[in-house]
């Protein structure tokens, strides 16, 4: 059975590819900005192309198939976007011509799934838990006896558009004060860049400056807050075992995990907290998912 994947993760800023073989080893990688409509297929295409002609041929003759996670409703079965709002797309076909282009077949997926997916397994398939894959956007799935719950659209665990300060800034769904509006990797620096200062390069070069800028340490206390109290939320309601971060903004690390299990015990209440964790893959969480759920696909239906 051939053991290597191409894997492409759909965010709202970048598009990553990469080469995903055994172990989950990433074998090579690239990414280029996300662009909008049509122009985003051809985006992944060319990578993939570009991906595959950096192979040996006997590498190559390992790829099997190839997984993209998408933003938005993903009609799984029928490789289709059906609404990616911030890429503009509506009812269009992802797999058909993705694996015309690149010669092999191809699964599309819902991103947080699939990210959430390879975490859960990562971290050992707890029973009973609640990932977050926090980037651009912040959603998650809940595991229930080992089962991911999903929902009827397939999107439930939106935690990202929970509004948790109906006052605060406009979230890119038109609300205010949503979790992602706080704690959306993309939200944070257009916050931070808004003062007129665009240095800030990404989520960790905010963080590196939290000890002695004000406003980077007002957006990171504000982002931790508010996914304290999402993550507040998510225990009243569901009482998962526990709660896995993932994702680009996980890769803070501590810096994330200590304040927010603080903020979590200061703002509970009545509200049992549950354990909090980081995931290792971080964020590659969506490529390995892709990856894993395209290896899947190929073997279910060889």
């Amino acid at each position: 059975m051939r053991s290597l994947a191409l894997a492409f993760d759909v965010g709202g800023t970048s598009v990553r590819g990469a080469v995903v073989g055994a172990a989950d080893v990433v074998m090579a990688e690239s990414r280029v900005s996300t662009r909008t409509g049509p122009a985003v297929l051809d985006d992944i295409a060319r990578m993939g192309e570009e991906l595959l002609a950096g192979l040996s041929p006997a590498a190559r003759a390992e790829v099997a198939g190839a997984g993209v996670a998408f933003p938005g409703l993903v009609d799984t079965e029928a490789g289709i976007s059906r609404r990616a709002v911030n890429l503009g797309l509506v009812d269009t076909l992802v797999a058909a011509p993705l694996a015309e282009r690149l010669g092999l077949p191809v699964t599309v997926v819902h991103d947080t799934a699939a990210a959430a997916a390879a975490i859960w397994a990562d971290a050992g398939s707890p029973a009973s838990a609640f990932v977050a894959v926090l980037g651009t956007g912040v959603a998650g799935v809940t595991y229930v006896e080992g089962r991911a719950v999903l929902g009827v659209s397939g999107q439930a665990g939106e935690i990202g558009h929970l509004v948790v300060d109906p006052a605060g800034p406009r979230c890119g769904c038109g609300l205010r004060g949503c979790v992602e509006a706080y704690a959306g990797g993309r939200a944070m620096l257009e916050r931070y860049a808004s003062t007129g200062d665009t240095t800030v390069s990404g989520v960790a070069d905010l963080v590196a400056r939290t000890g002695h800028d004000r406003l980077a340490a007002q957006i990171w206390s504000e982002a931790v807050t508010a996914l304290a109290d999402g993550f507040l939320a998510v225990g009243a309601l569901l009482a998962p075992g526990e709660i896995i971060l993932g994702g680009g903004v996980a890769e803070a690390g501590r810096d994330l995990l200590d304040p927010l299990r603080t903020r979590m015990d200061e703002r509970a209440g009545v509200t049992a907290v549950p354990p909090v964790r980081l995931s290792t893959l971080g964020g590659r969480a969506g490529l390995v998912g892709a990856a894993r759920l395209a290896l899947e696909a190929v073997r279910t239906n060889p």
